[in-house]
Formats: C-alpha cells, sequence, structure tokens
C-alpha cells in the first residue's frame, strides 16, 4: 500500500536512485564532461557534480513517470506503481526541472537553450504512440539524453565542445546502448538487439581506443 509522500520518495529514492548503476552513470557523465582534465577551480566542479545529480535525477523520474501505465502491469511492485502521490512526484520532476534551469541560467545563460530544446523533445517522445511499440529504435532514442547532459555540464563551465568531446559523447553513448541490452531481459533475448548491441561494442572499443591513442 501507498504510504505517506515522504516515505514513498524515500523509496523510490533509494530503489531508483541511489542505486549502483545510477551512481555509475553519473561518473561516467562527470568523466566524460572532465576529460582530459578536472576544472581548475572546485566550485566549478561541486557545481557540474549538482548539475549532474540534479539533471540525471530529474530525467530518471520523468522516465519512470512516463512509464506508470506500463509498470503498474510489468512491474507493480515499483514505488510509482502504486503510490496515491503521483501528482506529487509529477511536481518533484518540475522542481528538478526548475532547479536545472536555474542552475544553468546562472552558470551560462546560453545553456538554457539546450535544456529547453531537450525538454521539449522528450516532452513530445514520451506522447508518441510508436514508443512502446518499437522497443529497438525506442532505447536507442531515450537514450540520447545522456550525451546531451553532457553537452549541458560542460557549456556549464563554459567548456568548448571539440572534436575529442564529440568522441567522448559518441563513446558514451554507444556504451550506455551496450549496457542496456545487456541489463534489460527483453532487450537481451532479441537476436536483433543482441547484433546490433554486438556492433555498437564493436565502435565503443575503437573509439575508447582512438582516443587512448590521441591522447597518450
Amino acid at each position: 500500500m501507498s504510504k505517506s509522500y515522504p516515505e514513498d520518495l524515500k523509496s523510490y529514492l533509494c530503489t531508483r536512485l541511489i542505486t549502483v548503476p545510477m551512481l555509475l552513470l553519473l561518473i561516467v557523465l562527470l568523466l566524460a564532461t572532465w576529460f582530459p582534465s578536472m576544472p581548475v577551480f572546485s566550485l566549478t566542479t561541486i557545481m557540474q557534480i549538482w548539475l549532474a545529480v540534479i539533471l540525471v535525477a530529474m530525467f530518471r523520474l520523468w522516465d519512470d513517470l512516463s512509464d506508470v501505465p506500463a509498470d503498474r502491469i510489468k512491474h507493480p511492485n515499483r514505488v510509482l506503481s502504486f503510490t496515491t502521490h503521483e501528482n506529487l512526484f509529477r511536481r518533484t520532476c518540475m522542481s528538478l526541472g526548475i532547479a536545472a534551469f536555474t542552475t544553468l541560467l546562472l552558470s551560462n545563460p546560453i545553456s538554457i537553450v539546450g535544456f529547453g530544446l531537450l525538454t521539449a523533445a522528450f516532452a513530445v517522445y514520451y506522447k508518441l504512440p510508436w514508443r512502446k511499440s518499437w522497443p529497438r529504435a525506442g532505447y536507442h532514442v531515450l537514450l540520447l539524453k545522456y550525451p546531451c547532459l553532457i553537452v549541458l555540464i560542460s557549456m556549464s563551465a563554459v567548456v568548448s565542445i571539440d572534436e575529442q568531446r564529440v568522441i567522448l559523447m559518441l563513446l558514451t553513448y554507444v556504451a550506455l546502448c551496450v549496457y542496456e541490452v545487456a541489463h534489460d531481459p527483453a532487450l537481451r533475448s532479441d537476436s536483433h538487439c543482441r547484433c546490433i548491441a554486438a556492433v555498437e561494442f564493436i565502435a565503443a572499443s575503437v573509439l575508447a581506443t582512438y582516443i587512448a591513442i590521441t591522447t597518450s
């Protein structure tokens, strides 16, 4: 049964956000942002960590909220599947978005254009009727937000998006696509998804090798 909102929020945080995969994702995004070196000023580092946290949390919660109808059937034990406080979770997601917008506005006003375009694109994506019917395309589109988050976090510190950073974004994207197939039983059981993942694994290996050679 659903409990109070603070209790449901705590359960959501423990089961969907403060987990090993999500913490590793956060580290990957920050490493891709900081490569080949971290910011000179500690305040910039703290600000980028804060921005990464709220952006990842916002999109994770938004993803889960968009999946509530399906999750009530497939994953009835998830907090959002049974909570009576869905509207409060939606407000929390909006609050995270406002916090991200404010942080970007204060750090680099130009970056809010990218944030606005990204949120608008995903607002449309979550409404598309084919999103659940074409899972092979669906997870590829869904994961596109993470290279975009690298851009936003980089822009917050006025870091240029050069060739090396673009390659890092591509590497992050294909690596996450491979991981998505590896950890999702439905995708893993699809032979086409496994073939796509194999190609993407090779692509990730090539990109990683290129980065290693060019920075050595």
